[in-house]
């Protein structure tokens, strides 16, 4: 058989192996739409099966497609045989009783009296440092305006533009507020914040932030306000879709004003209303097309142009905790090794392609690094789920996990540093300093201890809006 009946039959194992999966996720374990699994089994898809689809129906090089397609080609059905055969690791191990009984020892954490003071303190936080990072733009507006090419003044500076997600976070607040009062002046406060915050990464071009924003909105009014209807879910995210693949293919650089802004994208729409495949771009030659290239790459290359790093990227991983402004000349992260490695260009340009989370683990320990890693994603959502259910619609324990649910888009397209580093980092910890600010002055601990693992079993998530009073103080 040549290269493009092995690319074929390795997409219909993925989806023997896949859909089996996803079925059993939902109609055994009775899973819904925003399950940590059911999550991860979407997006996972979206990240595999795009380029191979691609490259069985044609090899043209366009848009983000690797232009290393054709020495990939062998390599391409053997990376999808390897994520399909490891995926029943990821189920077991989201399931298993390890994952259980340690979500059944983490505390959650309590209400809180300051509901307002979160808010306060993370925005003001926040715009302190989006301020001093616009420093030498002459302020945040114009910084904002720089759009696309604002990417290259944060490179250097992350410690800065975390204020981006915490204004985010600041913003969560209010709708935290309006789970626990039911005041529809908080909804509408976060709505205009939500709004304004959409506006501003608009301008700049992150679709990541947005959809992450969108997602992380939709987990908690979910779980800890009104559950959301499958139908108006599925219209709003096929909306949403269509127009972040809009956004994507018009996004430029150095606007004159707010108004120029429209203009361009305006001009720029008109322009391209003829380019095929527009409005679906991020599925055939954008951003899906790109992570999953990693890891027929190191297939390729590993064992033979590369050495197994058995375990070396981990710990360069730990280093990334400490700000480059502090440590400049720390490792780059994989992304930028990649694209030295094989593109020729410098991680000093701020210039990287997205690494398949997959990637990291055969490139340390080949197929073994392969299962592992799935594994690990397994153990670590499943203990997000039982989480989850533990909580019974608490707000603060939802909010953890609905800023940990709505990031696993971004850690499947990336290294083991996106989770381990970039989300405590942008999210949890100005989640949990939020928490700890709304519980100051009261005589009760922040945290309480979470219910036993029998609890935790026996446990049928109650729908929020009908859950009796007290209950997310109780304990």
């Amino acid at each position: 058989m040549n290269n493009d009946d092995w690319i074929l039959l390795s997409l219909f194992f993925y989806l023997l192996v896949a859909v089996p999966a996803f079925i059993y996720v939902v109609k055994v374990k009775k899973a819904g739409f925003f399950d940590p699994a059911v999550q991860f089994l979407i997006f996972l898809t979206l990240f595999v099966i795009p380029l191979p689809l691609r490259a069985y129906m044609t090899k043209e090089i366009e848009g983000d497609v690797t232009e290393h397609l054709l020495e990939l080609l062998p390599f391409l059905p053997v990376a999808v045989f390897m994520t399909a055969v490891s995926l029943p690791l990821f189920l077991w191990g989201y399931y298993s009783r390890f994952a259980e009984r340690l979500a059944a020892r983490l505390p959650k954490p309590r209400t809180g009296e300051n509901l307002a003071a979160p808010v306060i303190f993370l925005g003001v936080f926040s715009l302190f440092l989006l301020v001093q990072l616009a420093s030498d733009s002459d302020g945040l507006l114009n910084f904002i305006l720089l759009g696309y090419g604002a990417s290259s003044e944060i490179y250097g500076k992350g410690h800065l533009a975390v204020g981006f997600p915490w204004l985010f976070i600041a913003s969560l607040f209010l709708l935290y507020r309006y789970a626990i009062r039911r005041k529809k002046l908080d909804l509408l406060l976060f709505v205009v914040a939500f709004v304004l915050i959409c506006g501003m990464f608009l301008l700049i071009g992150s679709r990541n932030m947005i959809v992450y924003m969108a997602l992380a909105v939709a987990l908690f009014w979910n779980y800890a306000i009104r559950p959301i209807r499958l139908k108006r879910l599925a219209a709003l995210g096929l909306l949403s879709f269509l127009a972040l693949n809009i956004v994507g293919y018009l996004r430029t650089s150095n606007y004159q004003s707010l108004g120029d802004f429209w203009t361009t994208s305006a001009s720029a729409y008109q322009e391209s209303s003829s380019a095929r495949g527009r409005m679906f771009y991020t599925l055939t030659i954008g951003e899906f097309v790109v992570p999953f290239e990693t890891l027929p790459q190191m297939i390729r290359s590993v064992g033979s142009e590369i050495q197994p790093q058995l375990g070396l990227t981990y710990i360069k991983d730990v280093m990334l905790w400490i700000p480059s402004v502090l440590f400049p000349d720390r490792p780059p992260t994989l992304t930028h090794w990649y694209m030295e490695t094989f593109y020729g260009e410098g991680h000093g340009l701020n210039i990287g392609r997205s690494f398949f989370f997959l990637s990291e683990g055969y490139l340390n320990f080949g197929i073994l690094g392969v299962f592992g890693t799935m594994l690990g994603w397994g153990l670590f959502l499943g203990i997000v789920h039982f989480y989850l259910r533990a909580a019974h619609g608490a707000p603060g324990a939802v909010l953890l996990c609905a800023l940990t649910i709505a990031f696993i888009y971004r850690g499947l397209a990336g290294d083991f540093s996106s989770m381990f580093v970039g989300l405590p980092e942008q999210s949890l910890s100005a989640a949990i300093i939020g928490l700890w600010i709304a519980n100051y002055g009261s005589k009760t601990k922040l945290w309480v201890k979470a219910a036993s693992t029998r609890t935790i079993s026996a446990a049928i998530p109650i729908p929020p809006h009908s859950a009796p009073a007290g209950l997310h103080d109780a304990e």
